[in-house]
């Protein structure tokens, strides 16, 4: 092990490169009710379903029967709602296209639908965009996150229910590293991670007292670090949404509408506190619909639960259910994503699976109106890439790895042992290496999305240090 004096560093160091890494893609599925879309590994972003709200951002309304290329490129993140969607590039800048709602999201001059992806003018250096029915929310590479849209439930999260109509606002919460919402509630997990909640308490999705809401964020749930979050809004009127986070233990925790068994809690039609859900098996990633909960465990498999009306849980009984059960054929699985009744995994290879609703070609795949079962779907783009670090320096610069989760990197002289840390300092790789080595390949395919340090040492001695991010 490195020498306990060292350890320090290496956690500070972290916290300095965390949000100042360059961007990088990694592979995303995400859907709506009616379409889907999905980040290729160079950036580019293809769309299919129903395009007549502009969804697809291919500059038309027509709803194609394959694939269709979105006019926006260098894409690092990628987020839908209802039938728009947002994309965050690898400069911070944000685009939206779709139904985009005019001042709701801080450009009063857009119209309701716009075709072709638009630059949201006041918005730069962003990691994460992510919105609901009334509000997006940008989540600043120095953790800091702001608001724009309505306030009437203060949903700025800065003590007001004033709305500005133009532009964002700050919202009064530090050190944020991922945001999500449900319907007039945004909620955000901080690096120490904590989980904090404001806007809308109408269907007690803050917590279980008669206070409407919160102008200010209130901490609910403390974790030891969160790794993959999922919230939903939208759908009827009466779905405030459904809240799932993940661990870096790899437990769940979930609250917010429960009634169809989205949330994987028997007898509670809404589960008004987090609640940890008991698996068998470490969980690195969540994603979900309306009705449905999929999961992504340490193995590779996907687990699903909550509602099958539209075979969105991946197994051929059309059933409710509140146990998790898997998703039938599937393994070496990378990434999971899901629409509001459709569900989709990539694989290690770079192969794209997807089950559930295909009303409007949801799948990519042809005129059957539910697939009960995984099946593979045509991929549009490339979705495996491989990283080599040919120069060993004292700290590099952080490298996409988006899919494969496999480094190759070129052993230090003198080099005897290669340690693969987290974040929060856990040991999560050993590898011992001997002086005829010049190259080792290390797999970190089940550690949760975030940023790594491959650290070469002899003894106590650090000869290089590579910093890498999933």
């Amino acid at each position: 092990m490195l020498d306990r004096n060292w350890l320090p560093r290496l956690v500070f160091l972290f916290s300095i490169i965390m949000f100042s890494c360059p961007r990088s893609s990694a592979q995303q599925i995400v859907g709506s009710d009616r379409h889907a879309s999905i980040l290729c590994a160079n950036g580019a972003v293809f769309s299919w379903g129903e395009n007549r709200d502009g969804q697809l951002g291919d500059g038309t309304l027509v709803s194609p029967t394959t694939a269709v290329k979105t006019i926006v490129s260098r894409v690092a993140r990628l987020s839908v709602h209802g039938r728009g969607a947002v994309a965050v590039d690898d400069e911070g800048k944000v685009f939206a296209w779709g139904t985009v709602a005019q001042k709701n999201y801080g450009v009063p001059s857009w119209g309701w639908v716009e075709t072709i992806p638009r630059q949201i003018p006041f918005a730069s250096d962003v990691r994460l965009a992510t919105w609901n029915d009334f509000n997006i929310y940008y989540l600043l590479t120095d953790m800091t996150l702001y608001a724009s849209g309505a306030n009437t439930k203060g949903q700025y999260g800065n003590g007001t229910t004033e709305r500005q109509d133009t532009g964002s606002v700050k919202v009064l919460v530090d050190s944020v590293i991922d945001v999500f919402c449900a319907r007039a509630t945004a909620f955000a997990a901080r690096i120490d991670g904590a989980i904090l909640a404001w806007g809308s308490n109408q269907e007690n999705q803050i917590d279980t007292t008669s206070k409407k809401y919160y102008t200010m964020p209130q901490v609910i749930l403390r974790t030891p670090g969160i790794v993959s979050t999922c919230g939903t809004s939208g759908g009827n009127t009466n779905n405030s949404g459904s809240m799932r986070v993940v661990t870096v233990d790899g437990d769940v925790y979930v609250w917010g509408d429960n009634d169809k068994n989205q949330l994987g809690v028997s007898g509670q039609p809404r589960v008004a506190l987090p609640t940890k859900l008991m698996l068998h098996r470490k969980v690195i990633a969540v994603s979900g619909g309306i009705d449905h909960t999929i999961v992504l465990l340490d193995d590779g498999s996907v687990w699903t639960w909550g509602d099958n009306f539209y075979g969105q849980l991946g197994n051929p009984s059309p059933t409710n259910t509140v146990e998790p059960t898997p998703a039938v054929g599937l393994s070496n699985i990378v990434a999971i994503g899901a629409g509001e009744y459709s569900s989709y995994a990539i694989t290690r290879d770079g192969e794209l699976y997807g089950w559930g609703d295909n009303t409007y070609r949801q799948l990519n795949l042809d005129t059957t109106p539910i697939q009960y079962t995984p099946v593979q779907l045509p991929v549009p783009c490339n979705l495996a890439t491989g990283i080599r670090q040919n120069t060993p320096l004292p700290v590099s610069t952080c490298m996409p790895n988006p899919v494969l989760d496999v480094f190759t990197v070129t052993v230090a002289t003198g080099t005897t042992r290669v340690d693969v840390f987290s974040t929060h300092g856990k040991l999560v790789r050993s590898l011992q290496v001997t002086s005829t080595e010049s190259d080792i390949s290390i797999d970190i395919a089940s550690e949760p999305p975030g940023v790594y340090a491959i650290v070469q040492s002899s003894g106590s001695r650090v000869f290089s240090t590579t910093l890498v991010k999933l």
